[in-house]
């Protein structure tokens, strides 16, 4: 889609991030620096904006390559330029990107207005996700037959190779950068001395996510731990993907309200995953 004559398309850079803040907060949604900064100026991911003549911002969008799987997000318009191609322009760019880098498959989640855009960019709907916010207060309790604890930095090369071969794609730079942080820390849970799943706890959100797991007893511990370690959190919210009906079940066994929602979309071949591993994503925009 060609780009509107008062407009251009360039590359972000971190100089942009309050302006970009800034069109995250007018659709709603919450800023979310850490993951900005992760899709900026970096090999493995690209973020676009959308400037006027006087390089006022007019749009964004980002994408970041896991290997053959890429997401897509921070797709925002500003309120006065939309309906003139632009979010077309910026996701094509952006697919571009992600194509280039070799992803076959690509996935994001949508809003019901960003749907028909990305339909007619080949995007289906993948069913119905569920969402919850789960209280401390849920009768959740740590199973003794497997220590949980906090993960190290010599652990990444385990987590990545346990992540990529449940989540689809290889997400070192994202793993890399959050147990690098001091604003997160990693949970690794272990059964019989073999890691059965992993979380990372965002402590200045505060929110759990990604959060893999091999079944749902490792997913309960692993969100136990982390109320345990952020003790001053009422709530955290999971976002399970389609295909976790275990998990599902075991959030209603713990009389836990479960939202669906169909926002979940994707374009191309199906890759080798196991979606009822996974019950927490990092933030939509990183998958």
């Amino acid at each position: 889609m060609r780009v509107p004559d008062d407009l251009s398309i360039r590359d972000a850079m971190l100089d942009d991030m309050p302006a970009i803040g800034e069109l995250r907060l007018a659709v709603g949604w919450t800023v979310h620096e850490w993951a900005l900064r992760i899709v900026i100026g970096v090999a493995h991911a690209r973020c676009v904006v959308a400037v006027d003549t006087d390089g006022r911002l007019a749009g964004v969008g980002s994408g970041i390559a896991y290997g053959p799987l890429g997401f897509i997000g921070n797709m925002v318009v500003a309120e006065k330029h939309r309906r003139r191609g632009l979010g077309s322009a910026i996701l094509g760019a952006v697919i571009g990107f992600l194509d280039e880098a070799g992803c076959r498959r690509l996935e994001l989640n949508a809003t019901s207005d960003g749907r028909p855009l990305y339909e007619r960019h080949g995007f289906e709907t993948l069913g119905t996700s569920a969402t919850a916010r789960i209280p401390r207060s849920a009768p959740t309790s740590p199973d003794q037959s497997f220590p949980v604890r906090r993960a190290t930095g010599d652990e990444l090369d385990q987590l990545v190779a346990f992540d990529a071969a449940r989540f689809g794609g290889d997400r070192r730079p994202l793993l890399a950068a959050l147990l690098a942080d001091p604003g997160s820390e990693g949970i690794v849970a272990q059964r019989d001395g073999v890691l059965a799943g992993y979380a990372i706890l965002r402590l200045d959100a505060p929110r759990v996510g990604p959060l893999l797991a091999d079944d749902p007893t490792v997913a309960e511990a692993l969100l136990r731990e982390a109320f345990d370690r952020a003790p001053n959190v009422d709530a955290l919210r999971l976002n399970l993907p389609p295909g976790n009906r275990a998990g599902s079940e075991w959030l209603r066994g713990l009389g836990v309200e479960i939202e669906p929602w169909d926002g979940r979309m994707g374009r191309g071949p199906s890759i080798p995953r196991r979606d009822d591993t996974v019950y927490g994503m990092a933030v939509g925009a990183l998958g």
